[in-house]
């Protein structure tokens, strides 16, 4: 197998160009759709502890997704990405339904976040998909400096496209599996060390389901951590594709809440094979250039699941596996 190495060696693996419409669009489109439920959730929690919906931020907002929902329910958003081109993209999309004065844009770290925005200043803080690619201790400590007391931190992220069907995941979910190890693994045995510290930090976060965030007593309270569909597979990459131990941690307080829930509706998306080739040849923008054109052993794997699902038209359902952490600021 051979590794794709024409990568800039940097933590942040996660880039793709801001003009490359066609990606954004795709990418977009394949990713799973956050439900009513999901975001009520959040809101109702915020609600219990909180009455103002005033500010608040979308750290690692990428092309925007979440911002648009949060317009919603807050009178002002503040969408940030570690990546300019990130945010260029998120600008082109949201600039054309919100004016300044409902989304405003900031380049930066999450770790950084409290460089650009004053103490006590923000509401309420959501993070999709971001928290695993931080350092997650200089990440709250910048939370918890613009979040008000009673400000909420929701943080979220979900994993690998599931049957929902169990005999079709009995089947089927190997195959998605294998795919998933191969594209993985050329990108990540192809990369320099500051990248494969990036990929060794994040694959530790989503092995341990977001357990290892650590929430100190003095500065958070009221923690609840939801996980759906936990015999899914919520890391993207692991051991088999990275070549090295993978070392997940448990950080969960006494006084924490756990909920832990199996439902084959969660984020449901209908997908037919063409559909699960469409996620994958977006899901990481690497992908593409370490598998080029086409692979033989992938092909062989896409044709090996047409035939589980019943035919290239057959459409079957998928789920997701996800964790959801949610915490108030003291």
């Amino acid at each position: 197998m051979g590794f794709y190495t024409n990568i800039e060696d940097s933590e942040n693996f996660w880039k793709v160009a801001a003009d490359d419409k066609d990606f954004w669009d795709a990418y977009v489109s394949t990713r799973p759709n956050y439900s009513p439920p999901f975001y009520d959730l959040i809101y109702k929690y915020h609600a219990a502890h909180s009455s103002s919906f005033a500010v608040v931020h979308d750290v690692g907002c990428g092309a925007g997704q979440v911002t648009a929902e949060l317009t919603n329910h807050f009178s002002h958003v503040v969408a940030s990405d570690n990546d300019a081109d990130h945010l260029e993209v998120a600008k082109r999309r949201l600039t054309r339904v919100f004016d300044s004065a409902r989304v405003s844009y900031t380049h930066s770290k999450a770790e950084d976040i409290a460089k650009h925005h004053l103490a006590g200043s923000a509401d309420m803080i959501a993070s999709a998909e971001a928290i695993v690619l931080m350092d997650v201790d200089e990440g709250l400590k910048s939370f918890a400096h613009i979040l008000k007391p009673g400000g909420t931190l929701a943080s979220w992220f979900y994993g690998r496209p599931t049957f929902a069907d169990p005999q079709l995941f009995t089947r089927g979910q190997s195959i998605i599996d294998k795919i998933m190890v191969l594209n993985w693994t050329k990108v990540i045995r192809g990369s320099g060390p500051l990248r494969r510290w990036g990929f060794k930090r994040t694959a530790d976060g989503m092995e341990s389901w977001l357990d290892f965030v650590r929430f100190p007593v003095e500065d958070w309270a009221n923690v609840q951590r939801y996980k759906w569909n936990t015999h899914g597979t919520l890391p993207f990459f692991g051991q088999e594709a990275c070549g090295w131990a993978i070392e997940p941690m448990s950080n969960i307080g006494n006084k924490e809440k756990i909920i832990i829930e199996r439902d084959p509706d969660f984020w449901k998306n209908e997908w037919n094979v063409g559909a699960v080739k469409s996620y994958f040849s977006v899901l990481f923008p690497g992908f593409r250039e370490a598998i080029g054109e086409g692979d033989a052993e992938i092909d062989s794997l896409f044709h090996e699941l047409a035939e589980v699902m019943g035919g290239e038209s057959a459409v079957r359902e998928f789920t997701w596996p996800c964790v959801l952490t949610l915490a108030t600021r003291r």
